[in-house]
């Protein structure tokens, strides 16, 4: 979760940057429409530094303004966010409270936001040549290659173009992540928790309670099946065990390998739809006094067998040498246990009735709405002991949704940021392409009286803002490279290089890119060279 907020915090501070580089975009356009102001004010006695001073108090006006019209937002997101509850118990506090820290660090930004963007407009303002300004011509022998506004164009769609791919890459990894193989089937499932020990229940009574409930649940009307088990795949509770071959030495510390552990009843597999590839599942003959089975995941199987097939073998858990292990009855298929991006793990499946557990889950299959099925098993439960306490209850794709909770909230922040970010790109390209379209009026109504035709007008406003967005584009494109790897912790399914995200999120800028640029550039293609020469 700490590499998680990280990837946030980070995100946000792109946005406030393509946020600060939009606004110094603005902040340089009126600073040149403001050269004859300047130029009056400079002629009359007034020092280049006064200058500066009175731009920068209005970028921080407008820095202060803007800072505290986002912290009263953010309070109230906030109370939004702490209004919202999970459907099912999670072990996370929504509760959001901005402190000191937070308020310290927006004053902080806005100030850092004031001085670092709004100082080279009030610097670029006051660089003007006297007599030019004061007849309000254009400024002679500055013309420049790249200016100031043709870098801060490139900045926004490079910031665009990262946080579109990340974007794209989180919304793709969701829908991975709701489609991978988690070994269960959630649908049409349904489970209630209660633990046992906390309720002062003995090894010896949990084991009758076990024996009844399942006995009850399996005979409830609509239940197709039902089964116990300790713990749910991917609710962040699991027992871990050190795993052997009985016929090889304990292996050395470094060479250990470890399995999840968990303590099912016979109908557990069907209950949860995890698949039974080979061997048999737990039934009758799984009770204390008989001989002791237990099965194993695939990645269990390989990681002790190999290729060779592991029913009959056996299997050691501990590091007693003389431990003779415990014999495999079956082998079912790999799944999701910890979380989601996880490489295959070994796990053992030990029979509840031989175990017991402080912690008993039943889990039922049926064709009924969970709600109902939820109730009939809650009611099945405190038929038993009407003292118990539900540790969790509701449909078993609900109560995976912890595992989830992670990529959700990143695709949802990255989205919305993302989102954000290509609508503030295309307002600052439309704002400073507008600008110069306005600015080069005299020189397209000249260029239009001497010939000029309209698609050469308009490839000459529109080629250099394809060339910006281009080299903004290859930019970006490199910047999207560490942060998709910093995303990778997050991402299922996906690559952070891969082909499909980028070409989409390629397309959405360039899209925006020429949307934005569209409208200036077909004013421009409408000028009137008659009527502008007569205004000059």
């Amino acid at each position: 979760m700490t590499r998680i907020a990280a990837v946030l915090a980070t995100v946000a501070g792109l946005v406030l940057l393509l946020a600060c580089v939009n606004l110094a975009g603005m902040l340089l356009a009126r600073a040149a429409d403001r050269r004859r102001e300047v130029g009056i004010r400079l002629a009359l006695g007034a020092g280049r530094g006064q200058l500066v001073r009175q731009l920068m108090t209005e970028s921080l006006l407008l820095a202060v303004t803007s800072g505290a019209l986002g912290f009263a937002l953010a309070i109230l997101l906030c109370r939004l966010i702490g209004a919202w509850h999970p459907i099912v118990t999670l072990p996370i506090n929504t509760a959001l409270h901005p402190d000191r820290a937070v308020f310290g660090f927006v004053v902080a930004a806005v100030l850092s936001a004031a001085l670092l963007f709004g100082l080279a407009p009030a610097l670029q303002a006051v660089r003007v040549v006297l007599m030019p300004s004061l007849k309000n011509e254009p400024a002679a022998g500055r013309l420049r290659r790249w200016s100031i506004r043709d870098i801060l164009v490139a900045a926004q769609i490079a910031i665009s173009v990262v946080l579109a791919i990340c974007s794209v890459l989180m919304i793709r990894s969701e829908h991975h992540a709701l489609s991978l193989k988690l070994g269960v089937q959630p649908e049409g499932a349904v489970a209630v928790a209660v633990n046992l020990n906390m309720q002062g229940y003995g090894i010896d009574r949990i084991r009758a309670f076990n024996t009844n409930l399942l006995a009850r649940a399996s005979a409830a009307p609509g239940i197709a099946s039902a089964g116990l088990v300790n713990f749910l795949p991917l609710t962040l509770m699991e027992n871990n065990g050190t795993i052997s071959r009985p016929d090889r030495p304990v292996p050395k510390p470094w060479e250990r390998r470890s399995a999840i552990i968990y303590n099912i009843s016979p109908g557990y597999f069907r209950a949860a739809g995890t698949r039974l590839l080979a061997g048999r599942d737990f039934d009758a003959r799984d009770r204390p006094g008989s001989p002791f089975f237990v099965i194993v995941n695939e990645a269990c199987a390989h990681a002790l067998f190999g290729a060779e097939s592991p029913l009959g073998r056996r299997v050691r858990l501990g590091e007693n040498p003389s431990d003779p292990g415990m014999e495999i009855a079956g082998v079912v298929e790999d799944g999701k246990y910890e979380y989601l991006a996880e490489a295959p793990h070994p796990v053992v499946y030990m029979p509840l009735a031989f175990t017991g557990g402080q912690v008993t889950t039943v889990v039922a299959r049926s064709s009924l709405p969970p709600r109902q099925v939820t109730e009939l098993l809650r009611k099945t439960v405190l038929d038993l002991d009407p003292e118990l306490t539900l540790v969790s209850a509701g449909s078993l794709a609900d109560q995976l949704q912890l595992a989830l909770l992670p990529v959700r909230i990143v695709a949802i922040v990255l989205g919305s940021f993302g989102g954000l970010a290509l609508a503030m790109a295309a307002t600052g390209l439309f704002a400073l392409i507008a600008y110069a379209v306005s600015r080069r009026t005299r020189e397209i109504g000249i260029r239009m009286a001497l010939g000029a035709r309209r698609g050469q007008v308009l490839s000459s406003v529109v080629a250099r803002t394809l060339l910006l967005c281009s080299l903004g584009a290859l930019t970006g494109a490199l910047m999207a490279l560490g942060a998709g790897k910093a995303l990778s912790a997050v991402l299922y399914g996906v690559s952070p290089s891969d082909p499909a995200t980028w070409g989409v999120a390629f397309l959405i800028v360039t899209g925006i890119a020429l949307l934005a640029c569209w409208q200036p550039a077909a004013r421009a293609i409408r000028i009137d060279p008659a009527l502008t020469l007569r205004e000059e």
